[in-house]
Order: structure tokens, then sequence, then C-alpha cells
């Protein structure tokens, strides 16, 4: 199944009317057509990426709370919406998928970037594009992120990257696989991009060149070894 670098945005005034047990169940199926292995920090930072409004920390919102997601996905496994564990990975079923697709019409529209309405002028313009408010809300929160990140600081200071502090930036943890890791950079690097920080966009892409072995699942291995 083909993969996808853009993650969708929902509405928060949505998915808050939907209980937490489907919009796991929707996370995972999110996760199953992207075609790759789902393991428990796949759910998580799925959860919190697709709908942050219901998955985060409350003193800390801009960290997943993954003792709800946990707590959840037990509930899909005993509707038979799910199945495995944490230790060898989970999978939708068939009953699983049905009440995802049930799900996706329920979230209904995806906040877009919508073409501005042309303006006539008399200077050559570049082609703008509105964006929904909520989006933006929801890139700032991501930025102040990256911003409160060791990583950043660290990278601002001129100080040594390590990959512990780039993986904690991602959401991930040193067993979270390649495609996990590309698909938080590449929604962070979409969320910079909507609140305009070009800084944070070069930062990002210095982290991926630096870290590049991370995102390759033949080299991972020996190449993290070779870091030590």
């Amino acid at each position: 199944m083909t993969k996808t670098s853009t993650t969708p945005a929902f509405d928060p005034a949505t998915y808050t009317r939907i209980a937490l047990n489907d919009l796991v169940v929707y996370s995972v199926y999110y996760l199953h057509k992207q075609g790759s292995e789902i393991t428990s920090e796949d759910i998580i930072s799925a959860c919190f990426v697709l709908f942050p409004k219901r998955f985060s920390l409350r003193k800390y919102p801009q960290w997943p709370d993954s003792g709800i997601v946990s707590r959840r996905w037990s509930d899909g496994k005993s509707k038979g919406y799910l199945r495995g564990d944490a230790a060898s990975g989970f999978q939708i079923t068939a009953k699983g998928i049905r009440r995802a697709e049930k799900i996706e019409k329920s979230l209904g529209q995806i906040l877009k970037l919508v073409p501005a309405p042309k303006q006539k002028t008399i200077k050559p313009t570049v082609a703008v594009q509105a964006i929904h408010p909520e989006l933006k809300r929801q890139a700032r929160k991501y930025v102040r992120s990256i911003e409160m990140s060791d990583a950043y600081k660290h990278y601002k200071k001129q100080m040594p990257l390590n990959e512990f502090d780039f993986r904690s930036l991602l959401l991930c943890t040193l067993e979270s696989p390649p495609a996990t890791l590309a698909r938080n950079l590449n929604q962070f690097k979409e969320y910079v991009n909507i609140d305009d920080r070009k800084d944070l966009s070069t930062f990002l892409t210095f982290c991926e060149d630096k870290f590049s072995y991370m995102f390759d699942t033949t080299k991972q291995a020996g190449a993290r070894k070779s870091k030590k």
C-alpha cells in the first residue's frame, strides 16, 4: 500500500465528539493503510498527531498521553477491532476496518489549505494560500514543542546533538522504527512551514541530514553502533 507523506488534519470540533475507543481504532486503521508494521509507539504517535486535543497530557499538551491510548487499544481488542500486543505489534481486524471506515465518515471534512480568492493587483504576486485557523493553532503547538526540546536548545548553543534528543523531539524512543520517525518528521516539517518558521525548517533539515541513518531500514542498526 502506498505510503503518504502528508498527515490529515481533522477538525477538533468534530473529533472531540467521537469516542476515544473509535479514535484509537481509526488511528490503527490509518497506520494499516501506510503498509508498515504497527507498534505500540506507532499507535501512540498516530493518535496524538491525528487527534492532539484528545490524546495530549493535560499539564503538558505538547506531549502525548500514552496511558489513555493503551487503555483504549485494550478496549478495541475486547470488541474484536484490534489484535496483538505491545511486544509483538498490532493489527486491525476485518471488523475493525469496517468500524474505522464508519468513523472516517463521521470525522468528515479534513482541514486543508484552501486557495485564497484571486485579487486584482498591478504588481506581480505569488499565489497565496489560506490556512484553516485550527490548523494554524495546531502548528504553533508543535512549533513550541520544538523550541522547548533539548535538541533545539543544543542546536542553538552549537552544542553536539545526540540521537536520543532527536528521537525525543520526534515523540519517539530508541525502539521506534524508521517509518514512524519519517512520518513524524514530515509532520513537524509541515507544521513549521504553516507557521512560516524558516529557522526551524533549517534545523529539522540539519537533523535529518545528521541522523539520516535513522530513516534507513537496512543500515540503521549498524550505523547506530558506529555512532556510540
